[in-house]
């Protein structure tokens, strides 16, 4: 296992690192990508959602969320996305192996109660 030197959490960058270190607090290492709020109803040319989410891609291509879909948080502000958006981070939070909610949602990993995001 790997850990953060400044942090001493551990360091998430695959699929088996999500289930081994669920309910944890982690730094989380991939790729930042930018995306519409997933929705049953697919967005259009002539009508696209803004890109205003964003999931990490591990390096085995496994998906974490920044935040659960139905919570204020999971809306990324504009500078975040755009200092970010396609570029390798590592994230702190609160690692989840499914997305904690209250109703409907993603079956996915996500990171709740993020501290800080910065390029890797």
């Amino acid at each position: 296992m790997s850990q953060d030197a400044a942090s001493q959490r551990p360091v998430v960058i695959n699929r088996r690192d999500v289930a081994e270190h669920d309910g944890k607090d982690a730094v989380v290492v991939g790729i930042y990508e930018a995306v519409e709020m997933p929705s049953k109803v697919p967005s259009s040319p002539e009508h696209p959602r803004p890109k205003d989410y964003a999931r990490i891609i591990l390096e085995d291509g496994a998906i974490v969320y920044l935040q659960p879909y139905n919570t204020p948080e999971a809306r990324r502000p504009e500078a975040e996305v755009h200092q970010f958006n396609l570029k390798r981070v590592r994230v702190t939070g609160r690692l989840h192996r499914h997305m904690p909610s209250h109703g409907e949602s993603l079956i996915s990993p996500c990171l709740t109660d993020i501290g800080e995001i910065v390029e890797d």
